[in-house]
């Protein structure tokens, strides 16, 4: 596994403490596919389970990440082996579908991946006051948690997605030590005893960034004046602007993302259509 850690860190510089969560947490329940020359470790990619809802029916899908090759082995096909090996070994234990976030779309489309989701991303660059009560996830109740899983899998299951994670209790445990892990958390927001809004963020580069935002979309001004406030600051970037798209005014700037984030394939040999889609935050 150091070689393994060795070669994550070369390809992607991710910060150690993120690394450490990975790989004693995520790393331990995905399939690991090496290829090697004489002992040495030249390419690997890790496929990690999620339960996911697909086409209405709940089902376990996987994520390809940490897809990485040494400099000298790249171009011979090794990487195209350990992919397709990997999704094999997925069909045949029954996952209908895989995913990922490419670098370089075209580098799979040849490998039959479609591009599924597009983020637009916000830009906000004022303040904003505090309508609601924010709460960090890991201060409530045991019930409340309940409640927060299931405010976000009725919002994403109204919205009519084709493809999206089930964001269970499991999922939102996950979700929390992950953004710890690049100093950020998951914030509650409450109108009384509503929830109104989850909010996963990250803090990075001396800036705030939000992962996953999802809101009742006619609060979504409030909500993010919210945000704003409890994290003192006049600078947040939104990842995606699903759930607030429309939010605008001043200080308010949006950017659709060319490629896309999330590309998709069926496990079969079967094509795979576009579909709504909505995997934001991969924990």
């Amino acid at each position: 596994m150091k070689a393994h850690r060795n070669l994550w860190q070369k390809a992607f510089c991710d910060p150690e403490e993120y690394m450490d969560y990975y790989f004693s947490h995520k790393a331990l329940r995905s399939g690991v596919y090496s290829d090697y020359d004489d002992g040495k470790l030249c390419a690997m990619a890790y496929f990690t389970p999620y339960p996911a809802v697909f086409m209405g029916k709940k089902c376990k899908a996987h994520y390809i990440v940490g897809v990485a090759t040494e400099a000298e082995y790249r171009h011979q096909r090794r990487m195209t082996r350990l992919l397709e090996q990997g999704i094999m070994v997925c069909h045949q234990e029954g996952s209908p579908l895989v995913f990922l976030s490419p670098e370089k779309p075209r580098v799979y489309q040849s490998l039959g991946f479609e591009g599924t989701y597009w983020r637009e991303t916000t830009t906000v660059t004022s303040g904003g006051s505090s309508w609601f009560r924010s709460i960090s996830f890991n201060a409530l109740r045991e019930k409340e948690k309940g409640n927060v899983a299931g405010f976000a899998g009725t919002m994403l299951a109204a919205e009519g997605f084709e493809l999206y994670l089930e964001h269970s209790l499991m999922y939102y445990q996950e979700v929390v030590k992950e953004m710890n892990a690049l100093g950020g958390d998951v914030l509650v927001l409450y109108d009384d005893r509503e929830i109104v809004a989850a909010v996963n963020y990250i803090y990075e580069d001396a800036q705030y960034e939000v992962t996953e935002l999802i809101c009742r979309p006619e609060m979504g001004k409030k909500v993010v004046e919210t945000i704003c406030a409890h994290l003192r600051t006049s600078f947040l970037i939104i990842d995606d602007s699903y759930f607030i798209s429309d939010l605008e005014g001043d200080g308010i700037s949006r950017e659709k993302q060319e490629k896309p984030y999330i590309m998709y394939r069926t496990t079969s040999a079967e094509e795979s259509p576009v579909l709504k889609c909505y995997i934001n935050d991969i924990t």
